[in-house]
């Protein structure tokens, strides 16, 4: 088996460019950035991000803070 080698490249900080976060749940959840939710057992994350799915699958918002037009696939 060939062995694949994979090239380190260095980006300046400097080049990068910057750009706005648009937001799903201002200020928790942004669009297309990972986001982590922590806690200790039996805090209720499952519970929580299944609530997120499952209101964001109908088109409904969590409060007025969710930023959303139409259903979403999730």
């Amino acid at each position: 088996m060939e062995e694949t080698k994979t090239e380190l490249q260095l980006i300046k900080l400097s080049e990068i460019q910057s750009q706005e976060v648009s937001w799903m749940w201002f200020p928790f959840i942004p669009y297309g950035k990972l986001t982590i939710v922590q806690g200790d057992p039996g805090d209720g994350k499952t519970t929580f991000i299944l609530n997120i799915a499952a209101k964001l699958s109908k088109g409904e918002s969590l409060d007025g803070g969710m930023n959303f037009i139409e259903p979403l696939n999730v």
